[in-house]
C-alpha cells in the first residue's frame, strides 16, 4: 500500500510521488489491454499513452525531489538504482515511439514499470535513509562520477526495455510456430519489426555504456583506489557481454529465438550484478570509514 492515502498524498514527497506512477502505469497497463482485447470499446486509443506520460511525470517529479534531498542523482540505495532503470525503460519507450509504431510496447513497458516501481516501494529495506546520516558529505565525489553513474544505469533501463521486447517477441514467435495466435499476439508488432527494435536498442544502450565506462576510467586512471575492483571488473564483463552480444547479432550468428532469450538472460545478469557492486563498494568503504574516526 502506499505511504498515505491517496487523498492525503503529498506532492511534495518522493515516495508518494513513485507511488503515483506505479498506479498510473498499472493503470496504463489495463487499459492497454482492454482496447487490445476490445473489451474496453468505449475507452480512447490515447488513454493508455497518456496515464503512461503522466506517470512518467509523477516519477519524474519523485526522483528530482529525491535528488535534491540527497543532493545529486539519487542512486544511493536499491529503491533510487530501481526506481531509476524503471524510469529509463519508460523514457525509451517514449523516444523509440516516435521511430516504431510497436503496438503494445507501451503496455508492456508501463506493467514492467508498475510492478518493478510497487515492489520497490513495499520493500522498505532498499530504502535506506543514508542522506540523514552524521558523516554524509554527498552521494558523489565529483560530478564526473556522478555523470558516469546516471549514464550506467539510464543505458541499464535501455536494456531493461530490450527485455521487454525480446519478451513480446517471444511470444509473437510461439504464436506463429503454434499457429494458435492467443488473446496478444494478433495485436503484437510483426517478428521483423520486435528484432528490429531490439537490435537498434541493444547497439544505442551499448553505446551508452560504453560512454559511461570512457567517463569513469577518466577518474579511475586518477585514483584507482577509490573504486572497487569488484565494479571494474563486473562493469566491464557486463559491457563486453554486451558488445559480444551486439556483434553476434550483427554478423547474423544470433538472432531470432536465441537472441532474445539472451537479452532476457543478460539483462537479469546486470540486474544482479547492482547488488554485487553495491556490496563490494559498502565493504571496501569500512575500512576508510574506521580509519576517518
Amino acid at each position: 500500500m502506499p505511504d498515505k492515502n491517496l487523498q492525503l498524498m503529498d506532492v511534495n514527497e518522493a515516495r508518494d510521488l513513485l507511488w503515483l506512477a506505479a498506479i498510473l502505469y498499472g493503470a496504463a497497463l489495463a487499459t492497454g489491454f482492454a482496447l487490445a482485447s476490445r473489451v474496453g470499446k468505449t475507452l480512447s486509443k490515447w488513454l493508455p499513452f497518456l496515464l503512461i506520460v503522466v506517470g512518467f511525470i509523477a516519477q519524474t517529479q519523485g526522483l528530482g525531489i529525491r535528488g535534491k534531498e540527497v543532493g545529486g542523482c539519487p542512486l544511493g540505495n536499491g529503491l533510487e538504482l530501481i526506481q531509476f532503470i524503471l524510469w529509463s525503460v519508460v523514457f525509451g519507450y517514449l523516444i523509440i515511439r516516435v521511430l516504431f509504431r510497436l503496438n503494445l510496447l507501451g503496455s508492456f513497458a508501463a506493467g514492467f514499470a508498475s510492478i518493478g516501481g510497487a515492489l520497490s516501494l513495499l520493500i522498505k529495506s532498499l530504502d535506506e535513509v543514508y542522506w540523514e546520516k552524521e558523516d554524509y558529505i554527498g552521494l558523489f565525489s565529483n560530478h564526473w562520477i556522478e555523470l558516469h553513474a546516471s549514464v550506467a544505469i539510464f543505458s541499464y533501463g535501455l536494456f531493461g526495455l530490450l527485455a521487454v521486447v525480446s519478451v513480446m517477441y517471444l511470444i509473437q514467435q510461439n504464436a506463429l510456430r503454434t499457429k494458435h495466435r492467443g488473446a496478444l499476439a494478433p495485436f503484437l508488432p510483426s517478428i521483423h519489426q520486435l528484432e528490429t527494435a531490439g537490435a537498434r536498442l541493444l547497439l544505442v544502450g551499448s553505446v551508452f555504456l560504453t560512454g559511461s565506462i570512457v567517463v569513469g576510467s577518466l577518474d579511475w586512471i586518477r585514483s584507482p583506489e577509490s573504486v572497487s575492483l569488484a565494479k571494474v571488473g563486473l562493469t566491464v564483463a557486463l559491457w563486453l557481454a554486451y558488445c559480444a552480444l551486439w556483434y553476434l547479432h550483427f554478423r547474423q550468428k544470433l538472432y531470432g529465438k536465441k537472441f532474445a532469450k539472451a537479452c532476457i538472460a543478460l539483462f537479469v545478469v546486470a540486474i544482479l550484478s547492482l547488488g554485487v557492486i553495491r556490496g563490494a563498494e559498502d565493504e571496501s568503504t569500512k575500512p576508510d570509514t574506521e580509519n576517518v574516526r
